[in-house]
C-alpha cells in the first residue's frame, strides 16, 4: 500500500508501562502516513474499553470519510471484540489484522 496522505491507514497497538508500584497499559492509534499518535488511552487494565477509548478519541479528532480508511492491528481480544469492530463498521473503516502468529 502506497500512502499519499493522512487517514488512509491507521495502526493500533497496546504496550505496558512499568510504574514504580504497578503496571499501566497504553493503547495508541497512529496515522501511518504522518507517523503521529492520533488517539490514545491509558489505564491500569487490559480490558477492551482501553482500546475502544483510544479509537473513539481518534475518530473524534480525525472524522475519517467512510470507506476511505484501513485500520490495522494485531489479533488481540481488545481489537477482535464486537465493541471495537462495531465502531469500525459504524464509521465505514475497514479492519485489517495480522496473520496468526505474525503480529
Amino acid at each position: 500500500m502506497e500512502l499519499t496522505g493522512i487517514n488512509q491507514l491507521w495502526v493500533a497497538a497496546i504496550t505496558y508501562l512499568h510504574l514504580a508500584e504497578q503496571f499501566a497499559y497504553l493503547a495508541v492509534v497512529l496515522d501511518a502516513f504522518s507517523r503521529k499518535v492520533i488517539g490514545w488511552a491509558l489505564e491500569l487494565h487490559l480490558r477492551a474499553s482501553l482500546a475502544v477509548d483510544a479509537l473513539k478519541m481518534t475518530i473524534s479528532a480525525r472524522a475519517p470519510v467512510p470507506g476511505s480508511l484501513i485500520h490495522h492491528s494485531d489479533r488481540g481480544v481488545q481489537y477482535a471484540c464486537s465493541s471495537y469492530s462495531d465502531i469500525l463498521h459504524a464509521h465505514g473503516i475497514l479492519p485489517s489484522m495480522s496473520r496468526v502468529g505474525n503480529p
